[in-house]
């Protein structure tokens, strides 16, 4: 059994898996352990980026200012003169004034500052990699659940999968639906369920579902010998047939790959090569 990793009706949730799951913003979120949540990503985010913030006051100040790095030491060793604290430049020797010296102490917040920086774009990295990786699990999931119920094959579902999955997306309200820009004949914001219907229907893609029963097999169906690039192969250019091609997978799968080599094309192919 598949757990999903958000659902949005408690009801959904399988029976005897209520205290996995956690309501989030009204949605109901799987927690795995060790695992960590948006919440989590954006917490330490809002973090760093408030250290990064604190750290980094005074010198955006003076840099937006278009202030130089001199200017800015400058302004430091004067307010720090004003402050009774006396600073002189290192002698040559490695030795350094009594209040630290000026310039050190502001490399270090560069460096502090570049850390800060590399850590916080590590972790928006990692965010959207999770983010990333989940949607697409949610995809596949719901596609599989969605060919499986529209009665495709077993080897169908995950063939038909690999082929239309860039065509779906996970909305703002989590809902998994056909991308805008899917492309021709796609119904944009569709669900799987109403797509794989009408997808049933298409010619190109029956092989992905059982033949009817009581079909019987037609004259120029074939079934493999020596004629791969004849009329008997109906992935030839020259018997290019697709209720037949639809026929020929259901009833032989590598029967059907080999016919499909042999003929220069892929499965899902629309148009003959040879």
């Amino acid at each position: 059994m598949t757990l999903e990793a958000m659902l949005d009706d408690k009801a959904k949730i399988p029976e005897g898996f209520g205290d996995h799951y956690k309501e989030v913003d009204g949605k109901f979120v799987l927690q795995v352990g060790g695992m960590k949540t948006q919440e989590d990503f954006d917490n330490y985010a809002e973090a760093l980026k408030k250290r990064y913030a604190d750290a980094a006051a005074d010198v955006s100040r003076k840099t937006g200012a278009g202030v130089t790095r001199d200017e800015l030491m400058a302004t430091v060793e004067e307010a720090l003169k004003k402050a009774g604290v006396v600073t002189t430049k290192p002698n040559g020797k490695g030795d350094q004034d009594q209040g630290g010296d000026v310039s050190a102490r502001l490399h270090d917040l560069e460096r502090n500052l570049a850390s800060l920086t590399e850590k916080n774009e590590q972790l928006q990295k990692e965010r959207d990699d999770a983010l990333g990786t989940s949607r697409s699990t949610t995809i596949t999931n719901a596609l599989t659940q969605a060919a499986t119920k529209a009665g495709a094959t077993p080897d169908g579902v995950g063939n038909l999968v690999q082929l239309i999955e860039d065509k779906f997306e996970v909305s703002q309200a989590g809902d998994v639906v056909t991308k805008l820009e899917a492309g021709k004949g796609v119904t944009p914001n569709q669900a799987p369920e109403d797509y794989f219907a009408s997808l049933a229907r298409v010619p190109e893609f029956r092989m992905f579902w059982p033949k009817s029963a009581g079909a019987g097999a037609d004259a120029g169906s074939g079934g493999g010998g020596s004629g791969d690039l004849s009329a008997a192969n109906p992935w030839s250019k020259a018997g290019w047939n697709v209720t037949n091609q639809s026929k020929q997978y259901a009833a032989d799968k590598a029967e059907a790959e080999r016919l499909m080599k042999a003929a220069g094309v892929k499965l899902g192919a629309t148009v003959p090569v040879r």
